[in-house]
């Protein structure tokens, strides 16, 4: 009773930072992903009304391939976002992100955060709900759905259910109350055909190549797994590598970097047992760059001009010592690995 009580509460208080706004951006950080994607159609179908507009729109671009096949299937309104256009929105919302993570994109301002991601910052924002217990916050729109009474469509459903699936590695993860109890609830309600179908195009012909690069520069030792791509069109080249790496034998450190434009990303998976992966990323390069993650998988973003003077994005070696040793700093388990670098 408390808890509907309370979720009561968040939705009046949500919809009471919208009262009056005609139109409202909501912003999906970097290039969206699944959770960000059925997240976001979630708030534009909670928050909006005749009278008011709610437009989807994201700071990077559609990487990859299954991203790209979601929106087209489920109908999923989002385009592109300059800074111009989100600032000619009355309302601006975030949802999977929070406003410290926009690093080369100036928000005019941030009204509502909705996130599961933990909080390292404090958040000026008239709406803030950020819940790090929970794996997807695709979990935490699906409570605002229900309390609302939206509709609940079959795209819609199927866009959530896709979102929590992918958030928590094929439920897989160790999912919080209120993960479970979304999935119980959308498990029936979701079209499973088009969310295999979606599933199904996780990979372009394209990006094989760069599996094939993974596997020829890949080195393991004493359970860590590590290749550094080189340059890669979108940091979702990495996080699809790092995903396959964690699931081979033996393998508890799946680190997969790679370099789009003028950024390195580093991308974190674990085996969940008794490890940190968002922890080591703000530690390692919280301090020059945007980091963060939860405990088996985690991201850091560092730009070139926040990198010693000397070592060059396009320098693999001088890149590979630098992740590692930078690894090793925090958790001696890297240091075999980064020995093997050295030699």
């Amino acid at each position: 009773m408390k808890a509907t009580e309370s979720a009561r509460s968040n939705l009046e208080r949500l919809r009471k930072v919208c009262d009056g706004a005609m139109n409202v951006g909501v912003i999906i950080y970097g290039n969206p992903d699944p959770d960000a994607l059925a997240s976001a159609l979630a708030l534009k179908k909670t928050l909006e009304t005749k009278k008011r507009a709610i437009n989807i729109g994201y700071t990077g671009a559609i990487g990859r391939p299954e991203n790209a096949s979601m929106i087209r299937q489920l109908k999923i309104p989002a385009f592109p976002v300059s800074e111009v256009e989100a600032a000619q929105s009355d309302v601006i919302a975030l949802v999977d992100s929070q406003p410290q993570f926009f690093t080369d994109f100036r928000l005019p301002r941030c009204d509502i955060v909705i996130d599961h991601h933990p909080v390292s910052d404090r958040i000026g924002a008239g709406f803030v709900d950020i819940r790090p217990n929970y794996l997807s916050t695709s979990s935490i729109m699906t409570e605002y759905l229900r309390i609302a009474g939206v509709r609940l469509t079959k795209n819609l459903a199927s866009a959530l259910f896709y979102g929590i699936k992918t958030d928590t590695r094929h439920f897989m993860g160790d999912m919080s109350p209120g993960d479970l109890d979304a999935i119980r609830w959308l498990r029936s309600k979701a079209d499973r055909d088009i969310v295999k179908q979606i599933e199904f195009s996780q990979f372009s012909r394209e990006g094989l190549d760069y599996f094939s690069i993974a596997l020829v520069r890949r080195r393991f030792v004493n359970g860590v797994m590590f290749s550094h791509l080189g340059p890669v069109p979108f940091f979702d080249v990495c996080v699809q590598v790092a995903d396959f790496f964690i699931r081979v034998e033996n393998v508890s450190w799946a680190l997969v970097t790679g370099v789009v434009a003028d950024t390195l990303v580093i991308v974190f998976r674990n085996d969940g047992i008794k490890k940190d992966a968002g922890f080591l990323a703000r530690m390692a390069f919280g301090g020059i760059g945007s980091a963060g993650g939860h405990k088996d998988m985690g991201r850091a973003e560092v730009k070139q001009d926040v990198l010693p003077k000397e070592l060059l994005l396009s320098d693999n070696r001088g890149i590979e010592e630098y992740v590692l040793s930078s690894l090793a700093k925090i958790d001696p388990i890297f240091l075999p690995v980064l020995r093997s670098v050295r030699r």
